[in-house]
């Protein structure tokens, strides 16, 4: 296959990866408002264990071994963190207003990488990282009347999924794909179980499906990701990541009738800027 036919194939499965992940968004929202949030987050972490078994099974017992279990540990708890939240945010904000603010993920890892991974830190990605953190601030508004405190959630996500992507890093050379999702599946089960809602409600017919699918359109769109990663470089699809933008959008008006306020549009433009560059910027400091 050539170049650019590979390039499309990427883009496609990033594509892919959004549309699936922002249809899991919607179920999220749906289903917590009627379900507590931790009975969401305990069958998001039944199916995706259940899989995680399933690609072990398929891979052997020796694709979860590591000789790095500190970092494993520290992935799988910041990626629990960042599940957490994030589906807390659905539940308390808009779906336009929690996906922008949590896509300052990659702006923070940037930031993080200079202290945690001794990386230097130029006038290009300082640049970047002060206009996606500016987008931020335009949305959370804070020091006005119109700030609240829930929108403080998806920020604590982004500040999780940043840690994890830093320690996935740290570990992608040495261990299997496989393990890092068998790891973070379980370590999300077993916080899902100690904090297993007092409240809970047996979902039944649709819901039930419903409850199921979170982990299956989870797991799909990080499926979709690798195989984009494998397909096209992470210059040429992470522009595509953003199309959740679009997703969650048509989606959240279809559904439930959200429209993005201005302050979101213009902040998520300066986010999506930033994030474009920075992944630029990281892949042609590699090239080099």
């Amino acid at each position: 296959m050539n170049y650019n036919k590979k390039n499309i194939l990427g883009i496609n499965f990033m594509i892919l990866a959004m549309l699936s992940l922002s249809i899991n968004d919607i179920t999220y929202k749906y289903f917590t408002y009627d379900f507590p949030v931790w009975e969401a987050i305990f069958f998001r972490a039944l199916s995706g264990s259940i899989i995680s078994i399933f690609l072990v099974y398929k891979s052997g017992i020796s694709s979860i071994k590591t000789k790095k279990p500190i970092r494993h540990f520290v992935r799988a708890t910041a990626a629990v963190g960042c599940v957490v939240l994030y589906i807390y945010g659905i539940k308390f904000l808009p779906l336009s207003e929690n996906i922008a603010i949590s896509h300052s993920a990659p702006i923070i890892a940037a930031l993080l990488a200079v202290p945690l991974l001794s990386e230097k830190l130029g006038i290009h990605r300082m640049s970047a990282i002060l206009i996606g953190f500016i987008g931020v601030l335009i949305i959370v508004k804070p020091g006005t009347d119109l700030f609240h405190l829930k929108s403080l959630i998806p920020i604590g996500s982004a500040i999780f999924m940043a840690i994890g992507y830093l320690a996935t890093r740290s570990i992608m050379s040495t261990d299997s794909s496989t393990s890092i999702v068998f790891y973070y599946s379980f370590a999300l089960l077993f916080t899902s179980i100690i904090f297993f809602p007092a409240d809970f409600i047996f979902p039944k017919n649709l819901d039930l499906l419903l409850a199921l699918s979170l982990g299956l359109m989870g797991s799909a769109g990080h499926y979709f990701i690798s195989l984009a990663a494998k397909n096209a470089d992470v210059a040429i699809t992470s522009p595509f990541e953003y199309s959740s933008f679009i997703f969650v959008g048509i989606m959240g008006y279809i559904f439930f009738s959200e429209i993005p306020t201005q302050s979101v549009i213009i902040g998520s433009i300066f986010i999506i800027f930033s994030g474009i560059y920075i992944a630029y910027r990281e892949r042609k400091l590699e090239s080099i």
